[in-house]
């Protein structure tokens, strides 16, 4: 693997998607480029609704497997190259190390209006973000299991975390939840690799091309948003209380970029 997606241009991730596309790898739809590209649904050897690299993409409107469904199979589009690239590595890690069939998210693709009806122009109307929800995968004696932020890591109660919710007052002092000696330990290291995974490709310590710092861990500051993130916001979409049910990834900056 080359450098990270986020220390990269967009010349050059646009450039190793296309080696991944020439190894039957991935499909790029439409006439892409190095300002912007469209996943298409491979299986490695055919096309297949929303499969990249292996792993079934998948939108989970509710955020949860509780209740509701996934949405039809769709591949991702109008995707900052580097967003793109580090999504692909994602789901070949995920395929590798879990056997993961399906991927589950909240927001990839690029596009879209903000409240007002304007065309949205922050890192996720620019392709460049990806809220991450969860997987379905299969083990070894072909029973499937899932796993989703919401249901298995940001509403898990614990003693730091009574009733699912971290205590009004506790401010930056947070800590990974899962590291309670009562939480189950595939699901805990499940999500700790995930997470070290993800601040490994994407945004990290900065919003900077940082290139192979070691990743900040659950509780840190960092770009990676997720249940347990130091930041708190109630009532906006910004801090924690806002990624109870997904990880937020960017590449760049969140605002627009130029």
């Amino acid at each position: 693997m080359s450098d990270p997606a986020r220390a990269m241009s967009k010349e050059d991730a646009y450039a190793e998607l296309l080696d991944l596309q020439s190894g039957d790898v991935i499909r790029l739809e439409g006439q892409g480029g190095p300002d912007g590209v469209s996943l298409d649904g491979w299986d490695g050897e055919q096309p297949q609704d929303g499969n990249v690299a292996g792993v079934v993409v998948r939108y989970l409107a509710s955020g949860t497997v509780t209740f509701g469904q996934p949405s039809h199979p769709a591949a991702p589009d109008r995707l900052d190259p580097r967003n793109a690239l580090a999504l692909v590595r994602l789901c070949q890690w995920l395929k590798d190390t879990y056997n993961v069939v399906e991927l589950y998210h909240l927001g990839i693709s690029g596009g879209g209006v903000d409240s007002q009806g304007r065309p949205r122009t922050d890192c996720h109307g620019q392709g460049r973000a990806v809220d991450f929800v969860g997987v379905k995968a299969v083990a070894e004696d072909g029973e499937e299991w899932t796993l989703t932020v919401s249901d298995d890591w940001g509403t898990v109660s614990t003693a730091a975390t009574p009733g699912g919710n971290w205590p009004p007052g506790t401010g930056s002092d947070t800590f990974y939840r899962l590291d309670d000696e009562d939480a189950d330990p595939f699901t805990r290291d499940f999500w700790r690799a995930v997470y070290e995974f993800a601040a490994s490709e994407w945004q990290d310590r900065t919003d900077g091309p940082d290139g192979l710092d070691t990743p900040t861990s659950i509780g840190e500051r960092s770009f990676v948003m997720h249940p347990d993130h130091p930041a708190t916001a109630p009532g906006t979409p910004h801090g924690r209380e806002a990624h109870k049910n997904h990880i937020h990834l960017q590449i760049g900056v969140t605002g627009t970029a130029a």
